[in-house]
């Protein structure tokens, strides 16, 4: 998807393992990766200007979307859903634990930026 809106996307996966699977659906969509772990993120009056690795080259970009997953959630105890998702409450997005709210693809199959926005406004709204 994101090859349709830009056509220098390069995934980026900061040392963690990633899918054989993963892997050939990138190549498939000429999608370089980086495995290298990422240093830092670099910029300047609030814009990324570039990715710079533990080792490698620098990675010259101003625009960077992330996936922090469910982690997080997990080792607070949340409850989770046959997906892995985190289940919460439809009105507010809070989750199993009090003070907890989520928003986006940790709660949803769904992994839409409009998504996300909406939950979260809805979250911090409750």
């Amino acid at each position: 998807m994101m090859k349709h809106w830009m056509a220098a996307v390069v995934a980026c996966c900061d040392g963690t393992e990633v899918s054989t699977q993963a892997k050939r659906k990138l190549k498939e969509h000429d999608i370089p990766l980086r495995l290298e772990p990422i240093e830092s993120l670099e910029g300047t009056n609030g814009e990324l200007t570039k990715i710079v690795f533990r080792s490698g080259p620098d990675l010259p970009r101003a625009g960077l979307f992330f996936s922090m997953g469910c982690h997080q959630a997990k080792r607070l105890g949340c409850k989770r859903d046959a997906k892995g998702g985190v289940v919460t409450d439809p009105d507010t997005e809070e989750t199993s634990v009090p003070g907890v709210y989520v928003a986006g693809d940790v709660s949803r199959d769904v992994l839409l930026v409009a998504v996300a926005i909406a939950e979260g406004a809805q979250a911090a709204v409750a």
